[in-house]
């Protein structure tokens, strides 16, 4: 850290903080605290509405569930609540969100099946947790230059507050 050291500490603690909140975004809580309040809301959407993606295997490919529009826009509901307002990139939430609607529309004009909407969410899945990934590491990596700043704050403070110990010689 050459270039945190030639800094002063109100310097050093600005920029590092103005990075901290730049990396943090909109993000207020951990993902993983979201995803499993997610978890919990869905499976209220399916108490709720009596629809659940495993039940889809028994109908046609391009044959909507009873009440499955409903569960959907209620689980759209839950990935708004928890997942977009906890996340550091909450448009690749509501880009799914965007997708998975047009895709059930489609199959429910007979433009796109089941199988190809399922294949297209896994792989909008997989996007979110790479997504997610990199910004845990990048929280990671703020919060140790954190640290850093903290530690450089008290190393150059020390010497002034050991100085105002010193009484002062009349």
């Amino acid at each position: 850290m050459t270039l945190a050291r030639n800094m002063t500490p109100a310097v050093f603690s600005l920029a590092a903080g103005t990075l901290f909140v730049a990396a943090c975004g909109s993000g207020s809580r951990d993902i993983g605290a979201a995803r499993a309040d997610f978890r919990g809301h869905v499976a209220q959407c399916t108490a709720e509405y009596g629809y659940s993606p495993e039940a889809g295997a028994a109908l046609g490919p391009y044959e909507l569930g009873a009440s499955e529009r409903p569960w959907r826009d209620c689980v759209y509901r839950g990935i708004e609540q928890y997942l977009v307002s906890s996340s550091l990139t909450p448009d690749i939430y509501r880009k799914a969100i965007a997708e998975d609607r047009a895709l059930t529309d489609g199959v429910a004009a007979r433009r796109t099946t089941r199988a190809q909407r399922a294949e297209r969410i896994r792989q909008l899945l997989a996007e979110i947790d790479r997504t997610e990934e990199a910004n845990r590491a990048k929280i990671e990596q703020m919060q140790e230059v954190e640290r850093i700043v903290r530690e450089e704050n008290a190393r150059q403070l020390d010497p002034m507050r050991s100085s105002l110990m010193v009484p002062l010689a009349r």
